[in-house]
């Protein structure tokens, strides 16, 4: 095998708490993932030389060490003690820096995809030590589950089996937010209602009870930051007439949990009449 192609898919947080502040700087999370079928495309290459390249479809993603899909392939030959090098081909369709976990996503598809390729066969344990370094999300990722509670950084995770499927109207207002700077200008709060109401909802996959549970303890942050996602929210709930809309993440996409497919793609018609600058797109739960 000398090439191999893989999905990275996003992920969507419906409840997202901030409980505390770690030793190590990082902050302690509740959250739960739900992985989503938007996704990038990762092919990966063998080369000769012992170089990694990418190369990508989006003029905003870096193609230097601040990529984590360079930073995933670097850890793994390094641990594999792999002589040869690789080039990494991302089509981008997960918003850059927009709380959908992409880069996140592309770093564990690399993992994932560098074992198939590679002969060299890491223990899962080991793949999930090298995620774990790159960035908190990463690990739910390497899961490949579509339903996780995420606790610690997020990285300590809980798989979750949960009978829904919901569909989303996702809204990218075409600007990032770095998430750093939400951490940096965050303040602990009150704690958000408990999870564990929001898992009956998704096991009855009542929608008006999932929208009531939605919770991000970063939101007004977020909002206080980049007021014009307010204005994406009113948005939803005024023209597209969706309810309790929900920054995912540390922003800025904007996630609107939808009865059905057909309230969905009708609600991002709406929207792209009004607002053709927005990235709006339908998804669905990604079993």
């Amino acid at each position: 095998m000398t090439s191999v192609t893989l999905p990275a898919y996003a992920k969507v947080n419906l409840y997202l708490d901030v409980v505390g502040k770690r030793p190590d700087g990082y902050h302690e999370l509740v959250t739960l993932f739900e992985r989503i079928d938007l996704a990038d495309e990762i092919t990966i290459e063998v080369l000769a030389a012992d170089r990694i390249e990418v190369c990508c479809d989006h003029p905003d993603v870096p193609l230097d060490e601040t990529n984590l899909v360079v930073r995933a392939a670097q850890a793994y030959r390094q641990v594999a003690g792999w002589r040869g090098g690789f080039r990494i081909t991302l089509k981008k369709r997960i918003p850059v820096a927009g709380g959908l976990g992409g880069g996140s996503s592309d770093a564990a598809s690399t993992l994932l995809g560098l074992q198939k390729l590679t002969s060299a066969g890491l223990p899962e344990r080991e793949i999930l030590r090298l995620g774990s370094g790159l960035g908190a999300d990463v690990p739910f990722f390497l899961a490949q589950v579509p339903w996780a509670l995420g606790r610690g950084r997020g990285d300590e995770l809980e798989p979750l089996t949960l009978p829904a499927r919901l569909w989303h109207l996702l809204v990218a207002p075409g600007f990032p937010i770095p998430t750093q700077a939400v951490y940096r200008a965050f303040s602990l709060t009150a704690v958000g209602p408990d999870v564990k109401l929001l898992f009956c909802a998704l096991r009855d996959n009542y929608v008006p009870k999932i929208r009531d549970l939605l919770f991000n303890t970063l939101e007004p942050t977020v909002e206080a930051l980049y007021p014009a996602i307010r204005h994406v929210k009113e948005m939803i709930q005024n023209t597209a007439g969706i309810a309790r809309p929900l920054v995912s993440g540390s922003g800025s996409t904007v996630i609107a949990v939808c009865s059905s497919r057909e309230e969905a793609e009708a609600a991002a018609e709406s929207l792209r009449r009004r607002e053709p600058g927005w990235g709006v797109t339908v998804a669905s739960t990604g079993v």
